[in-house]
């Protein structure tokens, strides 16, 4: 894995995750946050951490490698479910009474995406889903399009209070500071020459 390194916002509301330096550090503030949940700890501010920072400074690749620590991670117990917004967007777009339906628009997409063809796996993300074992990773919600408001409202408003653990990634320019102030806020360092080779 090339080193990226994750810094707190200066825009947060809340006290920063403790030791983040790098995916594998969020990885495991991420399971940290799941076990308190699971073994009775408070569930009031949401689970979801909202990382910003600008284009190429290495998003995608940081959830590719917050993916692998977590299914490396001892003795985890989620399942790191990742969605491109851009495609999420698409789907909502093509599918709206179908995400309308649905109990929340990640349920709808995994629906369409596997449900047909490979149903035995749309049922296994379902049932992560539903027993809140999932890592929710929405990547790019800058490229939402026309239905970015309504992704940030669905993920503060309906995904955020279910309790799923989520990451979701954004360039900073457009972000409704106030929809996402009770949620975690990180940002990456700029790449180095070495790490963008």
């Amino acid at each position: 894995c090339v080193p990226i390194e994750v810094v707190a916002s200066r825009t947060a509301a809340r006290a920063p995750l403790p030791d983040l330096r790098d995916a594998k550090g969020l990885s495991a503030s991420l399971r940290e946050l799941h076990r308190e949940r699971c073994e009775g700890g408070a569930t009031a501010a949401p689970a979801c951490v909202l990382l910003t920072a600008g284009p190429a400074a290495g998003k995608t690749s940081l959830m590719s490698q917050v993916v692998m620590h977590t299914l490396n991670g001892e003795s985890s117990e989620l399942v790191p479910i990742l969605i491109k917004v851009q495609k999420l967007q698409r789907r909502l777009l093509d599918h709206g009474d179908e995400f309308a339906a649905s109990w929340n628009w990640l349920d709808a997409h995994l629906r369409l995406e596997y449900a047909n063809e490979h149903p035995e796996v749309y049922r296994m993300l379902r049932q992560a889903l539903l027993a809140r074992r999932a890592l929710v990773l929405l990547d790019g919600l800058d490229e939402a399009g026309t239905e970015r408001d309504a992704i940030e409202r669905h993920v503060a408003e309906v995904l955020a209070p279910q309790g799923h653990v989520m990451v979701v990634t954004s360039r900073p320019a457009g972000i409704d500071e106030g929809r996402f102030a009770q949620i975690y806020r990180l940002g990456l360092a700029p790449l180095t020459p070495e790490q963008q080779e």
